[in-house]
């Protein structure tokens, strides 16, 4: 199993009597592609903050790729992301001062990928991308919004994650910009047979997906309402 949550249970410090996440079992094998649909408050950038190690469960079993990220220190998580977990945030999080390449090679200086030179795995990887040469080394602020956001695929793909956890992704996306995106997306992920991850309020994305989980099925807290 890529992911499994055994009473993974979670509540914020500053509020530990109202909880936000109760899993008694999730699980998702690999190279699965996962569809995680909820509405805005409900938990699901909780869950992935658990899932990528930014928070540790407040109690419970956590393992992704076999390992024990609730036995993790914080040092140790940002690590495992770095190596193993690729993002795709739902605002591209660009650095708006840096060019697309700068942007992509700025990820690799967290992982083992930054001990060798990765210019041609940056530029390939663009090239996928439909991003023209003449848009390289163009700040990322002058970019399209659907080519900003090729470049964040870009960047989330560098370092080869086996896990790809994406949040939003299209929210601020028009349909044309979209349905290129997940056409894009859902191919790379499935030539480097990467498992994913995909949060949503989105149901009209659900159709690229196999296997489609309500959190509210996920989570008892939910549940129980």
């Amino acid at each position: 199993m890529t992911i499994s949550f055994h009473d993974v249970y979670f509540a914020y410090p500053d509020t530990p009597n109202k909880p936000v996440l109760n899993i008694p079992s999730w699980t998702v094998a690999s190279r699965e592609q996962v569809f995680v649909h909820g509405p805005s408050g409900c938990g699901k950038s909780t869950l992935l903050n658990l899932l990528s190690g930014i928070l540790a469960p407040t109690q419970g079993e956590l393992s992704v790729l076999g390992k024990r990220l609730d036995k993790m220190n914080y040092r140790q998580c940002d690590r495992f992301r770095a190596n193993h977990i690729g993002y795709v945030f739902q605002q591209f999080n660009l650095i708006p001062y840096l060019n697309a390449v700068e942007n992509v090679h700025l990820a690799t200086h967290f992982s083992e990928h930054g001990k060798t030179s990765v210019k041609q795995e940056i530029e390939k990887l663009l090239a996928k991308l439909n991003i023209s040469p003449d848009d390289w080394h163009k700040q990322s602020n002058k970019l399209s919004t659907g080519q900003q956001q090729r470049v964040a695929i870009a960047r989330a793909l560098i370092n080869k994650p086996e896990l790809l956890i994406a949040d939003e992704p299209t929210s601020s996306l028009d349909q044309h910009n979209r349905d290129n995106f997940m056409s894009v997306l859902m191919s790379l992920i499935t030539e480097n047979n990467i498992t994913l991850v995909f949060v949503s309020h989105d149901m009209s994305l659900s159709h690229y997906f196999k296997r489609i989980d309500a959190l509210s099925e996920i989570n008892s807290l939910e549940r129980g309402r």
